[in-house]
């Protein structure tokens, strides 16, 4: 926080959402009940070295770092949950302050084992307090779709193949992680995935947020059946265009979609292969290493997406893309509302539990960097690019570009589907013997297909060098579910333009036969 807005929030005096603490030499135990207690209820901003009528003080310089360090230490150590803050260290008027902002906590935070909530500018302890702790509990739950409790839920209405490449991201970013050590089960119990519901203790099971990251689609659909869905639909005209179309503009028109049910493994997945096919890459040397532009932007986008998403929320989320902009929107529980400028980012994590695994596998960095990093990249791949937040029932992401020097236009779109370069892939680590999936070429020019499922893509590429039938080539890699096959595997393979249809006007002629391209041929 800057010293401007600072002084706005000391002007206004102490409110529900903002505390002044008077330490001027050490941090007393009412700063941390007072944290506490923001992170019960709706968050807020604790400055320190300011008295309670707004006065400025400042903390002694002599002791700004000792302070520093017992927040710090305090916050995850004697915290339960443990926290992670920075505190701000602002010069104002040659006096200086401490500045905590501080978002509400997913979970009853506790302090010393206490319970702290805010009545207007009070503190209280509540810890002895039924009522009042039922409430705070009721709060949460309505605040974190991931926490719900399904008791009804067993290991077999989990995807394996979801765990399996879960492990496969996780050993190539940390060969070490304790995860990999442990049974599908085993981790899902050990991560806190597996809860009793506080509220009743006689329920207990996987919570919702296990179900997502690693569910079969049908269970799933089960446990938020109008509500876990991303439509990402590209459109190769303008943005203006498309909000004020001319009278012969077909409605409802795309020229690409893909609808998303699956788990949250799959989704981001097929919302990077989405990407890969619809947006012109950029690849720069920085600092000695190739880098892939598009790639680094679009990651952050899309975990944005999926990990910040309420789950139990009525909106579907979109990923569109237009000829200059892209827009994602998703259903969220806003802690801040209105235009979020890239300056400050909301940087408060929605799904902790999700946020954890996507980190494990390298496709998030710490919360707050994503928006830092589409900055920094953004600027590369257009130079006139802008970037715009809404926070409201609906979370609206929107970048907007040109078609800057060196990029390729949407109409020669072809570019992008290329496969990367060798200088900008990154060689993949060997599979560890406990997880043996199948990895070849294929993994690399067909994204879209599991990791999984790569072993018996290849045997259909192979199999089809002579056209082939549906049922044989179920048959051949011994699919029974028709639907599951297709989505699995078919579909990514005519969508990288691997495999091809004999008869392309009638996807589902009984005498359908499909046949594997040159490009296909070239992997085998």
């Amino acid at each position: 926080m800057d010293a401007k807005n600072l002084r706005q929030l000391i002007s206004e005096r102490e409110n529900p959402f903002v505390e002044f603490s008077n330490c001027t030499t050490e941090i007393v135990d009412s700063v941390f009940q007072a944290i506490c207690s923001f992170m019960n209820k709706e968050g807020g901003t604790l400055i320190i070295g300011v008295q309670d009528f707004g006065k400025i003080i400042g903390v002694a310089g002599l002791y700004l770092e000792n302070m520093m360090n017992k927040i710090r230490y305090t916050l995850e150590n004697e915290f339960s949950p443990a926290v992670s803050l920075t505190p701000t260290v602002v010069d104002l008027d040659g006096k200086t302050v401490i500045c905590l902002t501080i978002p509400p906590c997913q979970d009853v935070q506790r302090y010393r084992g206490k319970i702290y909530d805010r009545f207007g500018t009070e503190v209280s302890d509540v810890s002895y307090s039924y009522n009042l702790v039922e409430n705070i509990y009721l709060r949460k739950r309505e605040e974190s779709s991931e926490n719900i409790v399904c008791p009804f839920l067993r290991m077999h209405d989990f995807d394996e193949a979801a765990f399996r490449k879960m492990r496969y991201y996780i050993s190539a970013a940390n060969p070490d992680h304790p995860w990999l050590g442990l049974t599908d089960e085993e981790m899902l119990h050990t991560a806190g995935f597996w809860r009793r519901d506080p509220l009743n203790n006689s329920k207990e099971g996987f919570v919702l947020a296990a179900v997502l990251l690693f569910g079969e689609e049908a269970t799933i659909q089960n446990c938020c059946p109008s509500t876990h869905r991303t439509d990402a639909i590209y459109r190769n005209i303008s943005y203006k265009k498309y909000t004020q179309p001319s009278s012969d503009y077909p409605e409802n028109k795309y020229d690409n979609r893909d609808i998303i049910f699956s788990n949250l493994i799959d989704s981001y997945q097929r919302l990077m292969s989405f990407v890969k096919r619809n947006l012109p890459e950029r690849t720069l040397e920085l600092d000695g290493k190739m880098i892939d532009v598009r790639k680094k932007i679009f990651r952050e986008v899309a975990t944005n997406m999926l990990v910040h998403r309420d789950y139990t929320h009525k909106y579907p989320s979109r990923f569109l893309i237009f000829s200059d902009k892209v827009i994602t929107e998703n259903g969220t529980r806003p802690y801040q509302t209105g235009t979020i400028t890239s300056d400050i980012p909301e940087s408060h994590t929605k799904n902790p539990l999700i946020t954890n695994v996507f980190q494990a596998m390298d496709w998030m960095g710490e919360p707050g960097s994503g928006m830092r990093i589409i900055r920094k990249y953004a600027l590369l791949y257009d130079k006139s690019y802008g970037i715009e937040v809404q926070n409201g029932e609906k979370f609206v992401f929107s970048i907007t570009y040109g078609k800057a020097e060196g990029l390729t236009a949407f109409e020669g779109i072809d570019k992008s589907r290329k496969e990367a370069s060798p200088e900008v892939t990154k060689e993949k680590p060997d599979m560890p013997k406990e997880w043996p999936v199948y990895y070849s070429k294929l993994s690399e020019a067909c994204p879209g297909i599991d990791i999984s499922y790569v072993e018996k893509a290849e045997s259909i590429l192979e199999a089809c060098v002579k056209p082939q039938p549906i049922q044989d080539m179920m048959q051949m890699v011994k699919q029974s579910n028709r639907t599951r096959f297709r989505q699995n595997i078919i579909r990514p393979l005519l969508e990288e333009g691997l495999l091809a249809m004999r008869i392309p006007t009638k996807p589902s002629s009984p005498l359908q036969k499909y046949f594997t391209t040159e490009k296909g041929k070239a992997l085998l």
